[in-house]
């Protein structure tokens, strides 16, 4: 079998709208038959550069835009043309569970789906030529046997009987929805001489078994709720079928819709994570027409049927148990719902790949009931088409990517194509005395003027029978059908009958004659013009070879012209986004420019109040030098007077005059002692000059210090930080029942009632480098709340200096007088400290 004898999987997608119009879509329509599944940002493909964005090329694309009418009519409405006339098709939804299988098969009342319009479309093309009801009769074993009249309209009786019988009123609020909507379409290259019934089947696959959503068969009270499945068999021309199924005539697209209607209540939907209204079972709506055609009486004598047959699938939807989160009966249906699946996988696979290699590997059809029940689909019975339904959400981008590439391999598969109707014969055909009759077409046309015109006849009403007619009846029928003369002999001398019935064989022979020449008239006629024809035709055909070339090189530079807008549109969309990275990084580092200018004002700001800073700790130290330098001046005259007093006692002092102090008894033992320094001397030398000031200088008032101070009542808080030096100074303030502390923590430290002192020990350096320690004291105090305050009362301040450290000096008189400073204190301490000898004193 030649590639131009096989037909590809057609595959169709259909985009569902977005629920909320706010989330990210991972699906772009870029035409009509190619489609963009881009990775979202949240993926870790995305996020690792591993996947990138992948284009899909289909038979058909359908946007989220699409409504029913043009899916039915692109997908659909072509099958319904091959059902009419005998071939087999199958359809079948595939998807994600939640992606919009069943709405596309089903549809609304207002917007029918594939299933409700297909029904529209076959009695709006049917509606005149249907046979009456039980004239086909199915047999139980996938074919049909044709009954008599007599024997239909009993079972017509029967039916209106029981339905009256039975007949329940409707329920309350059944008409609320609204009437539903039609679809007027129809198929106008019909037979108008074939009489056609259509049957349809409704069963469910649920956990790889069959049943039947038609079958009114009471439930066993043995075996409660369960009910009976269905086994699948073979028929006698190697059909797949469903055994027993229950096999409704229809007679309107209403009664169809009824029944459609009757098996959905039944079909099994559950709630899930993904879906409120989950299918949980794979359904097949099957249409079936059978026709036969009829005689020149409008009967249906022939044992020839038709029968052609549309298989509508919706699969339940494929799920991750990791997203649904199922468990019980949910989780095993969902294992049933993806095994089945797979199997359809598996062996679309297997047929690809030996139709490529040219192997014969067994094709797995057994493995699962809706395989096995499509054998003689897949193996050239028919044409088989599939709409992949996809959920552009985020969330289903894994799910959606797998749903693409089962349908890219799928369109591989070529299925033999079906150029025959099904027939099949029921019985040998009637013979007739003259042999079968010819059946030429227009015998329902010509029947029904030939009745009207015996209407007229007998009613008297017809003048002109050859005006009446509009064509040639005889060219119908295939010989006259005008009753003989009387063949009753009266006597044997009676010439009439002879004469008659030899004048009626002549009549008769010379409209064979006529009939025939006119035939054979019409016979030239028709070589002849199928002779022009086939020249024509044979035209046509190398004048379409031409054009399918030229139409071939124009598809291919389409195509590599789409490619490459494809591609440029993929860089450019890569390019956008680099720009618009670009801008973000742009945005931010302007913002953290911004950001460091304000620091960098912030810093000169800091820097000129530092400077101001600067700038008046130089001018508070330069007055403090300044107060320093008149305090050294101070000194210096101080030291000057000291060193005039220290230079009268020297003179005195190696004059060795005797001295009296004043106030001691006459004795020669007092007045030969040495007078002792820092007494009130009354010299008896009249060199000596009297009021001569103390070597000690001026008496200083001693006064009380608070940090000798006691404190006979509560302890102290000594707070000294971490940082403070310990000098182990001579000068430190003493305080009983001290607590010391580095950092105060909570407040229960200050509100201890045994706490009445506080002291803060803080140090730092001055100008020249020494340290000085400043003690800042006060009292706590409870206040009105039960809380605690401290009052600071006094201040100490502590100076280190190092008699060791160098000095800066004004001049050099000030260096002098230290010089002779520390001669004094050198001298005064030889003096204090006494000599062996003692001086005498002077007579």
């Amino acid at each position: 079998m030649t590639s131009r004898d096989r037909d590809p999987v057609q595959v169709y997608c259909r985009i569902r709208p977005l629920d909320v119009p706010s989330d990210d879509s991972c699906v772009t329509v870029l035409s009509d038959t190619v489609v963009q599944v881009v990775p979202p940002e949240t993926s870790q493909g995305y996020r690792s550069g591993t996947t990138k964005a992948t284009q899909y090329t289909f038979t058909g694309v359908f946007d989220e835009k699409t409504t029913q009418k043009p899916i039915f009519h692109t997908v659909t409405l072509p099958l319904i043309e091959d059902l009419l006339h005998g071939k087999n098709s199958l359809l079948f939804a595939y998807g994600v569970t939640g992606s919009g299988k069943t709405h596309t098969m089903n549809g609304e009342l207002q917007d029918g789906g594939i299933i409700p319009r297909c029904l529209d479309v076959i009695f709006n093309s049917i509606g005149h030529y249907q046979a009456k009801k039980y004239i086909f009769k199915p047999d139980k074993m996938n074919s049909f046997e044709i009954q008599s009249e007599i024997d239909a309209l009993s079972e017509r009786q029967s039916e209106a009987s029981t339905s009256n019988k039975f007949k329940t009123p409707a329920r309350r609020g059944q008409d609320n929805e609204g009437p539903r909507v039609t679809d007027a379409t129809r198929i106008s290259a019909l037979d108008e001489d074939q009489a056609y019934a259509v049957f349809v089947t409704f069963v469910e696959v649920y956990n790889n078994t069959v049943f039947d959503l038609l079958d009114d068969t009471p439930i066993d009270p043995l075996r409660p709720g369960k009910i009976q499945s269905k086994i699948l068999r073979e028929d006698q021309h190697h059909n797949m079928y469903v055994h027993a199924v229950t096999e409704v005539e229809v007679k309107s697209a209403d009664e169809a819709a009824e029944v459609l209607a009757k098996g959905q209540k039944r079909r099994r939907v559950a709630h899930t994570t993904l879906n409120a209204e989950s299918s949980r079972s794979h359904s097949v709506f099957n249409i079936r027409v059978v026709q036969a055609p009829l005689d020149y009486q409008g009967a249906i004598p022939e044992k020839v049927l038709t029968v052609g047959q549309l298989s509508l699938v919706d699969l339940a939807g494929s799920e991750r148990n990791s997203r649904t989160k199922t468990t019980g009966e949910r989780l095993r249906e969902a294992g049933s719902i993806n095994n089945t699946l797979m199997t359809l996988r598996s062996c679309l696979e297997i047929l690809r790949e030996n139709q490529l290699n040219g192997t014969n590997k067994m094709v797995p059809y057994r493995d699962s009931k809706i395989t096995h029940l499509f054998k003689s689909y897949f193996d050239g019975e028919g044409k088989v088409r599939m709409i992949v339904c996809v959920n552009p959400r985020a969330d289903d981008y894994d799910e959606t990517l797998s749903v693409m590439r089962f349908a890219e391999m799928a369109q591989e598969v070529q299925i033999a194509r079906a150029v025959q109707p099904n027939i099949r014969l029921e019985a040998t055909p009637r013979a007739t005395p003259s042999g079968r009759d010819a059946l030429l077409p227009g015998r329902r046309k010509a029947n029904r003027v030939l009745t009207e015109a015996y209407r007229k006849l007998e009613q008297g009403g017809i003048s002109n029978p050859q005006s009446e007619v509009p064509f040639d009846i005889d060219m119908v029928f295939s010989a006259a059908r005008c009753s003989w003369p009387p063949l009753e002999l009266q006597s044997a001398s009676d010439d009439r009958l002879i004469t008659a019935l030899v004048e009626y064989l002549q009549v008769r022979i010379r409209d064979q004659q006529s009939r025939r020449e006119q035939q054979m008239k019409k016979c030239v006629e028709v070589r002849t013009l199928i002779r022009e024809m086939e020249e024509e035709l044979i035209l046509k055909r190398q004048e379409n070879l031409s054009l399918h070339e030229q139409l071939k090189d124009e598809r291919s530079r389409c195509q590599t012209f789409e490619n490459r807008v494809l591609n440029a549109e993929s860089a450019n969309a890569t390019l956008q986004r680099h720009v618009l990275e670009h801008q973000k990084y742009a945005r931010l580092l302007e913002e953290e420019l911004k950001e460091k200018d304000c620091l960098l004002n912030q810093g000169e700001m800091e820097i000129q109040h530092v400077k101001a800073k600067e700038k008046t700790k130089r001018q508070l130290e330069r007055e403090k030098l300044k107060k320093e330098l008149d305090r050294y001046k101070q000194v210096e005259s101080q030291l000057q007077r000291q060193t005039e007093r220290f230079l009268v006692m020297r003179d005195l002092l190696d004059a060795g005059c005797s001295v009296k102090v004043p106030g001691t008894s006459g004795s020669s033992e007092s007045e030969s002692r040495t007078p002792s320094i820092g007494a009130t001397h009354r010299v008896s030398d009249p060199r000596v000059v009297h009021g001569t000031p103390s070597l000690r200088g001026p008496a200083v008032s001693t006064r009380k210090r608070r940090s000798r101070s006691v404190d006979p009542g509560k302890g102290w808080i000594d707070h000294r930080p971490e940082s403070t030096l310990e000098t182990d100074t001579v000068f430190q303030p003493q305080m009983n029942r001290a607590k010391s502390i580095t950092k105060l923590v909570d407040s229960k430290t200050i509100t201890d009632p045994k706490v009445s002192k506080y002291v803060l020990t803080t140090q730092e350096q001055d100008s020249s480098g020494e340290i000085e320690t400043k003690l800042y004291k006060g009292d706590v105090l409870t206040t009105v709340g039960g809380g605690a305050q401290v009052v600071l009362q006094d201040v100490e301040i502590l100076r280190h200096s190092s008699p060791t450290a160098a000095k800066r000096h004004s001049d050099g008189r000030l260096k002098d007088v230290h010089s002779r400073v520390a001669d004094i204190e050198n001298r005064c301490g030889y003096a204090i400290e006494g000599h062996n000898r003692v001086k005498k004193h002077c007579p």
